[in-house]
């Protein structure tokens, strides 16, 4: 089975960081987003990928050759003008024999998910979750058999609280390609892109069955606030790991905290993720993300994001205040 990963987008609603680091290698508890993604297909028996690239797209395959040559099968295909999500898996039709089935996986969500009965399932599948804000996704609609009854990519007015989570199985492989040709000649767009979402619609329309496949836990990883979260779950979930002991300093687990940093008369954590040789000084860090080389000194970050080669400096302050005192800093 072919799984094929999208991580052509330019990351828009993570500005600054995307400028220059491509959304998918954001580091995020010990290694970039993308590398957690990557690990668990491998881990769950995937070892031939598809890989979609187009901004900064050498840095996201220098990474990949760097990091998983000779375990797994790798093909990569620009995607250039990157005109949405159908388009995308369009270029990797001559890749995709059409009597095998494919699993597409995007490069920028979490998911929580039984992987055999992924794996094993004979049917055609849509991942979905339940939102409270569904107009801000593609929303399924299904029957009470949890077969796939039309697709809506965004709606103004959802019909739906089940957003597709960015997980497909397709068993009918040609007929997810002849699906897509058909909304690209007939140039059917959403929100001025040509979705996956309207392609499977097409799909359904014509006949074809799929499925809901309901997923317990599902983040898609695309502002601030949901990077931050999926950076407290992987590290809830990862190992615990030993570490030194930093001179006059708390470090309060769980933390990613690589040897080659440096941390003195601080308090680090919970949920803190540090790149490589970060230095921190007189400072209290929680849930944040802080990138390689960056240098933190007498600063209170809380529910922060700070990129690579930074520095940060606070100001230090001594009081003398007497009783019945309030005072906001």
């Amino acid at each position: 089975m072919q799984v094929i990963l999208p991580v052509a987008g330019a990351g828009l609603h993570l500005r600054p960081h995307t400028y220059t680091h491509p959304k998918p290698l954001i580091p995020i508890a010990g290694k970039p987003l993308l590398g957690h993604i990557v690990d668990e297909l491998i881990q769950a028996g995937f070892q031939r990928f598809i890989f979609i690239l187009g901004y900064l797209s050498e840095k996201i395959r220098h990474f990949l050759l760097s990091t998983y040559e000779g375990q797994i099968e790798m093909h990569f295909v620009h995607q250039e003008p990157r005109l949405g999500l159908a388009h995308a898996i369009s270029l990797a039709e001559p890749l995709c024999p059409p009597e095998e089935p494919l699993l597409i996986r995007l490069g920028d969500t979490l998911v929580q998910v039984d992987w055999q009965a992924v794996r094993t399932s004979t049917r055609s599948l849509v991942g979905v979750a339940r939102v409270e804000r569904p107009s801000e996704f593609g929303i399924a609609e299904v029957d009470e058999a949890s077969r796939i009854l039309r697709l809506a990519e965004k709606p103004l007015i959802p019909r739906s609280n089940l957003a597709l989570v960015g997980l497909y199985l397709i068993r009918e492989t040609q007929a997810l390609f002849h699906a897509i040709r058909y909304i690209l000649d007939q140039h059917i767009t959403s929100h001025g892109e040509y979705q996956l979402t309207d392609a499977l619609d097409h799909m359904v329309k014509q006949g074809t069955p799929i499925y809901a496949l309901s997923v317990p836990y599902w983040l898609d990883c695309e502002k601030k606030e949901t990077l931050l979260e999926a950076n407290r779950v992987l590290l809830e979930q990862g190992p615990t790991l030993s570490l030194p002991e930093y001179p006059h300093s708390v470090i309060i687990p769980p933390v990613y905290i690589p040897p080659s940093c440096k941390i003195y008369r601080s308090i680090v954590g919970p949920y803190v993720s540090l790149g490589e040789g970060v230095e921190i000084q007189h400072s209290v860090i929680q849930d944040s993300l802080i990138g390689d080389r960056s240098r933190v000194y007498q600063m209170l970050l809380r529910g922060s994001v700070i990129g690579g080669d930074a520095s940060l400096t606070g100001r230090e302050s001594s009081l003398n205040l007497g009783e019945n005192t309030v005072i906001e800093l």
